[in-house]
């Protein structure tokens, strides 16, 4: 009887052990033939738009300080405040009465100054023939000579004065040098005003056009400048583009009027100074507004994501790139240009259509360090090569320079 429970039992047992058997081997054979998973991003071809964001300031593309140049009462504004204004439109008259008495004054000297001159004239006549017969001395005649030259000279001193005083009466018009928006008076009408005075009647600012000045660390404008036709190629025409605090952009752009190669000594930067159509009058001296500057382009960009590009102890840019036979291939002196959402743009070192691994990079640590006998280390790729897109790289340019 138990002999026959023993015959029965042993199948069961052989078979579990067959199983168990079976089972470790299937184990440590997954186990050595497992192979690191990776995912990867695929290197496409794009048009990169470099572009800078910088702080601005609007000021007016010229300004006016109205000042008296002569002294007077206000006798009345000749322009309503807050208003455009045309070159040469009167905008003050300052009390002429004194003014006009002295150029009346100084035109009846010349006057005067004309009749000597005629009477010196007629006498240095006279004594021309007096002196032929002998009838004065040569000293006499001399004399005469003398006093018609200065009576010519005093015509012409007269009216100097006359032109001075006619200047001085014409400034009690007091008019606008230039075409542009004015805004309030500093004075009314009975003010009393002085020639040269620090504080100016009005000031007039011609809006249209307008300028931005902004600003950039001389350190970064130099390198841009130095990168130019080298990194990449320079943008043509107008290349500024302007919002405002509230996030709204202007309609229309502007370009670079010039760059100030002068340093401030205080916070290390140079201004450059962009120039706008302002025929609406939306853009307002003193504004703070936000441009974004345009350098160029780079043609055929190779942009990586961040996470795929590491660096090693020499400080170099290094990468592991998946060959097409899935093994790995382990890349230094990577050199990036910039960086922008989380991508960093490539220009030396990574190659149009090649995969970068960007995830499982911690079970790839043994290639770094792999003697040049060393069979290549192969990997498992998992999931389609991730891509970025023309349309998504235009989205984060979009994004970043906010």
């Amino acid at each position: 009887m138990r002999f026959n429970k023993l015959l029965l039992a042993l199948p069961v047992a052989c078979a579990s052990l067959l199983l168990l058997t079976s089972c470790d081997n299937g184990k440590s054979q997954n186990g050595k033939n497992q192979l690191p998973k990776v995912t990867v991003f695929k290197v496409e071809p794009l048009n990169y738009t470099l572009k800078i964001s910088l702080p601005g300031r609007v000021v007016a593309s010229q300004i006016a300080e109205i000042r008296p140049q002569v002294s007077g009462i206000i006798l009345k504004r000749e322009f309503d405040e807050s208003s455009n204004v045309k070159s040469g439109q009167s905008l003050y008259q300052i009390d002429p009465a004194i003014y006009q008495a002295n150029y009346d004054s100084a035109v009846a000297s010349v006057a005067s100054a004309k009749a000597n001159a005629n009477i010196a004239q007629l006498t240095l006549k006279r004594y021309a023939g007096l002196l032929n017969t002998k009838s004065i001395s040569q000293q006499d005649y001399d004399k005469a000579a003398a006093d018609a030259k200065q009576a010519e000279a005093a015509v012409l001193v007269a009216q100097a004065a006359e032109h001075t005083a006619k200047v001085n009466l014409d400034y009690t018009k007091v008019y606008s040098p230039i075409d542009g928006y004015i805004g309030k008076s500093s004075v009314t009408e009975g003010a009393l005003v002085a020639a040269g005075q620090s504080t100016p009647l009005a000031l007039v600012q011609q809006l249209d056009p307008i300028y931005v000045d902004m600003t950039e660390a001389a350190t970064r404008y130099n390198k841009y400048l130095q990168d130019e036709n080298v990194i990449y190629e320079p943008v043509k025409g107008n290349n500024v583009e302007l919002y405002f605090n509230d996030g709204s952009k202007y309609a229309y752009p502007g370009s670079v009027k010039f760059s100030d190669m002068t340093v401030n000594e205080t916070t290390g930067t140079v201004t450059l100074r962009s120039q706008f159509t302002n025929a609406e009058g939306k853009i307002l001296p003193g504004m703070f507004v936000k441009p974004q500057m345009t350098l160029g382009y780079i043609k055929n960009a190779i942009l990586v994501p961040q996470q795929g590009i590491t660096s090693n102890k020499l400080g170099q840019y290094t990468a592991k790139i998946l060959r097409p036979d899935n093994t790995v291939e382990y890349r230094q002196d990577i050199q990036v240009y910039t960086g922008i959402g989380g991508y960093w743009v490539v220009t030396k070192g990574i190659n149009v259509g090649e995969e970068v691994i960007i995830t499982g990079l911690l079970n790839l640590t043994s290639v770094e360090n792999a003697k040049a006998d060393t069979p290549p280390m192969k990997v498992e790729k998992v999931g389609h090569p991730g891509k970025l897109s023309q349309e998504q790289l235009n989205n984060i340019i979009k994004n970043s320079v906010k």
